[in-house]
């Protein structure tokens, strides 16, 4: 995976913590930070922080920030039959279900966007689904 050195808010910057680039802030246009911070994100994926340097600069929207490594985040996912193949890059469907159960996240993950294209890492086995579904969960990356 690739790492990807940026900077975050000093409240968040602990290994394991994962966010979504939502895109730059207006104060982003002129910081001399930028090319450091945010030029290398890429707005609707999944970063999670792997390594904080303890290096602290001053940002006009956040304020103090810490120095990171960052890489796309690995997220559990339920999948289709069809689309769990290890390796493979497929798109990724929201399972559409109204049976409540304990698998809800997994079938409409809050990380994935519904329609983005992701590579199957890893498929841990078939799900037990309350609706009959043929679902398999699955660890994938955004491609």
């Amino acid at each position: 995976m690739e790492v990807i050195k940026t900077l975050v808010s000093k409240y968040v910057a602990k290994p394991g913590y994962r966010f979504v680039f939502s895109g730059e802030l207006p104060e982003c246009a002129r910081c001399r930070f930028r090319s450091a911070c945010v030029s290398k994100l890429k707005v609707g994926r999944v970063y999670e922080v792997v390594k904080v340097y303890g290096i602290v600069n001053r940002c006009p929207a956040l304020g103090e920030v810490l120095t990171v490594d960052v890489e796309l985040a690995k997220v559990e996912v339920a999948l289709s039959a069809k689309s769990s193949i290890e390796g493979a890059i497929t798109t990724y469907r929201h399972i559409a279900c109204r049976t409540p159960c304990r698998y809800s996240e997994l079938c409409r993950s809050p990380w994935i966007t519904d329609g983005s294209k992701v590579k199957v890492l890893a498929v841990l086995g078939k799900l037990d689904c309350a609706a009959g579904k043929d679902v398999f969960k699955a660890v994938v990356v955004q491609a």
